[in-house]
């Protein structure tokens, strides 16, 4: 099994492909498996790395506290490990987060950036409503399988709810494939509470994307519009039909805008 070597931990990665590396970074709680609409595309056309962030699954972990900062970190070093240079880097959620931090930290391994259904922390963010943090926090805080399963509906927009139950049951068996412990979970929900790139954005300066499901009611639409306005030179993609797992509710859409993307970036 691949692992990156990490200071007293260590971090599982898989390639798909061959071509200019992508790396795409999951997020909260999720695991590597959970990129199943992008890597058989992706991997057409690019060198593909997907990865477990620190605690989830065999990726080992340094004691908590962790900040977004320290998974950007890890992101890093999966970089210079495994693509040797540069990469595309997408991320999702949390992995939206570790991304910014990525490009911010490291502008030289960043050739591209796609934050998705992400924000810039702090302050500024555009916040969900308190409906949606409370079936959110069934997911965080849930002791059993079934508070968990309830609040996974907040990943969802209603039309998914409504007519594709099918896409719910694929995302929880893969999440049961690899199940993030509780201190995990909250770990990393510290970390994104601590969370703030909003002063530094216009320091990015990797090509950007910022992709974001028009009902995602986590992540509101208006948090990719801080990103797009903040990040110099930043295109905005809104997927229609799609909340915050917009990567498997319209996987078709989301795949084409980044592969739209990534073909006008230099290698």
């Amino acid at each position: 099994m691949p692992f990156v070597e990490r200071d007293g931990y260590r971090l599982y990665y898989e390639t798909h492909g061959q071509g200019f590396p992508l790396v795409l970074i999951r997020g909260l709680g999720s695991n590597l498996e959970h990129w199943y609409e992008q890597v058989p595309v992706f991997s057409r056309d690019y060198r593909v790395i997907v990865f477990n962030n620190r605690g989830i699954g065999t990726s080992g972990a340094p004691a908590l506290p962790w900040s977004i900062r320290d998974m950007a970190e890890d992101a890093a070093a999966v970089i210079q490990a495994v693509a040797g240079a540069r990469a595309h880097v997408m991320g999702i959620s949390m992995g939206g987060m570790i991304a910014q931090e990525l490009a911010l930290g490291w502008p030289e391994l960043v050739a591209s950036l796609v934050p998705t259904a992400t924000h810039c922390g702090g302050a500024h963010k555009v916040l969900p409503t308190a409906e949606t943090m409370e079936l959110f926090d069934k997911l965080v805080y849930g002791k059993t399988f079934q508070e968990q399963l309830e609040g996974r509906k907040a990943l969802f927009s209603q039309t998914t709810l409504d007519e594709h139950p099918d896409i719910l049951e694929h995302y929880a068996q893969v999440a049961a494939a690899y199940a993030c412990p509780p201190e995990v979970m909250q770990g990393q929900w510290q970390a994104i509470a601590n969370f703030d790139t909003y002063e530094r954005l216009p320091n990015i300066t990797a090509p950007t994307l910022v992709l974001a499901g028009a009902d995602d009611r986590l992540v509101p639409q208006g948090n990719a519009e801080i990103l797009a306005q903040r990040i110099p030179g930043a295109q905005l993609a809104v997927i229609p039909q799609a909340g915050h797992q917009l990567v498997i509710e319209q996987p078709q859409a989301v795949n084409a805008a980044v592969l739209k993307f990534l073909a006008t970036v230099p290698a």
